[in-house]
């Protein structure tokens, strides 16, 4: 009875694919969905579209705000197989990027098959940016324009085959602008986003078992270094100590011994710079109300293709944060916060992804801070939990 069943829903299968005018009118996300991609790609014969997105990235945000909703992209779209894919959410997304030679977001990848080589269609253009009907226009030329090359596939290449390359650039844009907010008579209160946040990080049972964290990994600088060390130690209830060393800053040392901060061997005096170090609370993510003098949930917002709850906080210092959380997993996914420069006061946005679980608790192993023009993007390697942490590293030196 199982085979006959199998046979009956392959052959509907078939029969639907065989009579499928176009493929499904939505878009595959992460690694799995460009396998799936690739598959469908195969079997429809049909324009093959990769988007490379970052959470931070506004350009990224324009795009998918002003050009993916609008009548013509909508109806392109419609005609081709398509998959998103943030290299920020795991390695396996990461190694995608990599192979197609990723170096800056927006990519718009398109093709017109997988033999084809890969062509990044942008829509911001120096001077004056296309329109969503040219925009279209421009990718319809690239693949019809497109030659066969039978050789280079997209699909999983063997070590030593050639490999698509693009010239993509990294474009540096201030920080984005005011939210989209969503009405949503179903809106939830405010202690029940935030207890399905503590119950997404695995509960407060299970971060109180946690007493110290060990966490290692690197640092790019995306258009300046890559490849950056860091090291950070925490340990309850409130002492940190961050260690990178990444070009063109050097050896950057910050800690936090319980009661006093410093960088780099000096007393931290800066008031914003001390409310920063609350961070230092190791538990501070299972009681982020006591954690500050106000703090109220202004609705939903859409940010990027997720939906999240955006959620203003006022540390004890007077300075003002958003929190944005996804709808659907409950996790933190930005933190807007003030931070202090050589040039001032700067808004500083962060963005939390490829949450991974260790030890029963979830840690975000991709972190990326975007300041002005500058942005740091940390990639941890190794988180340990409950290992001894002397109690002198934390000291000011």
């Amino acid at each position: 009875m199982k085979k006959l069943f199998t046979a009956i829903v392959s052959l509907l299968l078939l029969s639907m694919t065989a009579t499928a005018a176009a493929p499904e009118d939505r878009w595959l996300n992460g690694a799995a969905g460009y396998a799936r991609a690739l598959e469908l790609q195969r079997e429809l014969k049909v324009p093959l579209v990769v988007y490379f997105y970052a959470d931070w990235c506004p350009y990224c945000q324009r795009l998918e705000s002003e050009y993916l909703p609008t009548a013509p992209v909508q109806q392109y779209l419609r005609g081709v197989v398509k998959v998103r894919i943030n290299p920020e959410h795991g390695p396996a997304e990461e190694e995608i990027a990599s192979r197609y030679g990723v170096r800056g977001y927006p990519t718009f990848f398109v093709m017109r098959n997988l033999s084809s080589p890969p062509r990044n269609i942008q829509p911001f253009r120096k001077g004056a940016n296309l329109t969503p009907a040219e925009w279209v226009t421009a990718c319809e030329r690239a693949v019809s324009s497109a030659t066969q090359a039978p050789v280079t596939t997209i699909s999983r290449a063997p070590a030593g085959a050639a490999q698509p390359t693009v010239k993509a650039q990294i474009v540096n844009v201030p920080p984005s602008g005011s939210p989209t907010f969503i009405n949503d008579a179903q809106l939830p209160a405010l202690d029940a986003v935030l207890a399905k946040y503590v119950a997404a990080i695995g509960g407060r049972d299970a971060q109180r078992r946690i007493t110290s964290r060990v966490s290692k990994g690197r640092v790019d600088v995306p258009g300046v270094s890559f490849g950056g060390k860091l090291e950070v130690y925490a340990k309850a209830p409130n002492k940190s100590l961050t260690v990178m060393d990444v070009e063109p800053m050097g050896l950057v040392k910050q800690g936090f011994d319980g009661r006093t901060g410093w960088r780099n061997g000096s007393d931290t005096a800066n008031g914003i710079e001390r409310a920063a170090f609350v961070d230092a609370d190791f538990y501070r993510e299972i009681k982020l109300k006591e954690q500050y003098t106000r703090i109220r949930l202004l609705g939903k917002v859409k940010e990027g293709f997720r939906q999240v709850y955006l959620v203003e906080a006022v540390s004890p210092g007077g300075a003002a944060e958003n929190l944005y959380f996804d709808v659907e997993s409950g996790l933190l996914v930005r933190r807007d916060v003030p931070r202090q420069t050589s040039g001032g006061t700067v808004r500083t946005e962060v963005y939390f992804g490829d949450w991974r679980d260790v030890d029963g608790v979830k840690v975000p192993f991709k972190i990326t801070q975007a300041m002005q023009n500058t942005k740091f993007v940390i990639t941890l390697e190794d988180v340990r939990h409950n290992v001894a942490v002397d109690d002198a590293i934390f000291l000011r030196p």
